[in-house]
């Protein structure tokens, strides 16, 4: 019997592809950036991609730009302090049902395991450091159960991607000759002929590629380095640090000025003066070694005199002296400096008081009050932002990784999240509970405030908080469940004892006091006090004269 085989030939189909070297990729030599200044092509940078990886090289020789990237490779990657792990784990179930213990701790000794296996303890920084400052960070991955292997950003010469969609990766061509000993960093797409011949092709599934971009981006299919909109104002505070330099260097130096009297000299006959005046004063004789036996008198340079000293012929109403220029004027003005480099910082957007404590003589503030607290309120945002791209990544790898090895536990039920940066969420919570404790406690003398009300209104719990309390409450003090509302009430906000004691009623709707005032009405007698009898007002007697 005939088969289908036998008469068709079963294809798979392929989606279309293109090579991307770089998406902005503009001719040097072209109309447009041809006809740019030498100041524009200075700031506007390369507009190749591997060319910009070598700009961000330079930037991060300067000081302030490596700091501030390191604080935002911290910043994404801290660790989990309770687990000791880089990650947080969750859990979730869209059942509504809580994860299995087994499986939770099945997850989280797999989770160790792979951290080893990866060495991300000790990798995570310098990973989140390079995605941060070139845009991209990219591993090879020849098995599940192997370590990565780093490869260089700059060795990513291009990305395969589909025609109808260029966020759509499916391969990359690398370089495979980083592990040699005469590999050179090359910022050339093309590179040289040894270069292209050490080119492969790399599927997309194993390439393990943390970057900075999404389908939004048009930067696609590579990533946006944060060094990109800061790199104007960086090196235009390096042009002005240059200038500073120079003119310090060349008006420093104090000069001397030489006013020599030439009298009725022909004027023709004053510069060959002055050049032998010139020469008298910058040379200085010495003897010679005996020559022939006779000992004679040399002219060699002296040192000591200044290149830049200047001489002016003076005429007889006036004698040859010497007198000193002062240094040049305003050699310690930085302001113009420290605007661009306070430019740099904003753009980084890592807080000032972060990189200068003491600024102007203040105390190093920690961004709990003020400015400093509305920068770190952005700058934590724009550190989640960073977060989620990291996450994706390492949440799909290490449920690949699981997958591998036959661990069968559903990838629906738990995420990988990257624990929350420094102690800024800490410091807003404290700061917002001292705040709404102190409201709390001025409504303690309203009577017409009912307890539930102040909780929801004053202190922001919401209704599952407030039940959740009132359950705590419960467990605390050894009130059973089928206890109504009304005496439990009572029991929480006047102050009562579950042994059926008085400390005080409760306010609101139900009846009593305010908690902590006096009865409105004072104990008869027999009942601890004596009641006050009602004397009548009484008319004082007229005054006698």
């Amino acid at each position: 019997m005939a088969k289908i085989v036998d008469y068709f030939k079963i294809i798979t189909p392929s989606t279309q592809t293109a090579v991307m070297q770089d998406n902005q990729n503009i001719d040097n030599g072209g109309a447009l950036y041809g006809n740019y200044s030498w100041y524009q092509r200075i700031v506007q940078g390369s507009a190749s991609r591997l060319a910009r990886y070598r700009e961000y090289d330079v930037m991060d020789s300067d000081v302030e730009v490596a700091r501030a990237l390191d604080i935002i490779a911290d910043e994404i990657t801290p660790m989990n302090e309770k687990t000791n792990l880089p990650f947080d784990i969750d859990f979730k179930d869209e059942s509504g049902k809580s994860v299995d213990e087994n499986t939770v701790i099945t997850i989280r000794e797999a989770l160790a395991e792979w951290c080893k296996l990866q060495d991300l303890k000790r990798r995570r920084f310098k990973t989140a450091r390079l995605a941060v400052k070139f845009g991209d960070c990219a591993f090879i991955k020849k098995s599940p159960f192997d370590k990565w292997e780093w490869l260089p950003t700059s060795c990513l010469v291009s990305a395969v991607v589909s025609k109808e969609d260029i966020t759509k990766i499916v391969g990359y061509y690398v370089r495979t000759d980083t592990k040699t000993a005469d590999f050179v960093m090359s910022y050339n797409a093309l590179g040289t002929q040894a270069d292209q011949q050490n080119m492969s092709y790399v599927p997309a599934t194993n390439i393990v590629r943390f970057s900075i971009n999404d389908d939004m981006s048009e930067m696609a299919p590579f990533g946006d380095s944060v060094l990109r909109p800061v790199y104007k104002v960086h090196k235009q505070k390096e042009l002005l640090e240059d200038a500073i330099l120079i003119y310090r260097i060349q008006r420093a130096p104090e000069r001397r000025v030489f006013y020599i009297d030439v009298g009725k000299m022909n004027p023709a006959l004053v510069n060959k003066y002055l050049e032998g005046v010139k020469n008298d004063v910058r040379q200085k004789k010495v003897p010679s070694q005996t020559v022939g036996g006779q000992e004679s008198v040399d002219s060699i340079y002296n040192p000591t005199s200044m290149m830049e000293d200047y001489f002016f012929a003076v005429r007889p109403d006036a004698k040859t002296r010497v007198e000193t220029l002062p240094g040049g004027g305003g050699l310690g003005e930085i302001n113009d400096l420290q605007y661009f480099s306070d430019r740099v910082l904003r753009g980084l957007r890592v807080p000032v008081s972060w990189l200068k404590p003491g600024t102007d003589g203040a105390m190093f503030n920690d961004g709990k009050l003020g400015a400093a607290y509305v920068e770190e309120q952005q700058f934590g945002k724009f550190i989640d932002r960073n977060q989620t791209y990291f996450e994706v990544v390492y949440d799909s790898e290490f449920k690949m990784f699981l997958r591998a090895c036959n661990i069968l536990v559903d990838p629906n039920c738990f995420e990988l999240k990257l624990p929350k940066s420094s102690n800024f969420e800490k410091y807003k919570q404290a700061e917002l509970d001292a705040v709404l404790l102190n409201l709390v406690s001025n409504t303690d003398g309203i009577a017409h405030l009912s307890k539930r009300f102040v909780q929801s209104r004053f202190m922001q719990l919401s209704e599952d908080e407030i039940l959740t309390n009132e359950r705590l409450w419960r467990q605390e003090h050894g009130i059973d469940d089928s206890t109504n509302k009304l005496e439990l009430y009572k029991l929480m906000y006047g102050g009562a004892s579950a042994e059926g004691g008085t400390g005080g009623m409760f306010v609101g709707d139900i009846g009593g006091p305010p908690m902590g005032g006096e009865s409105i009405e004072p104990p008869a007698e027999g009942e601890g006090g004596t009641r006050p009898t009602e004397t009548p007002a009484t008319t004082p007697p007229p005054e006698t004269v």
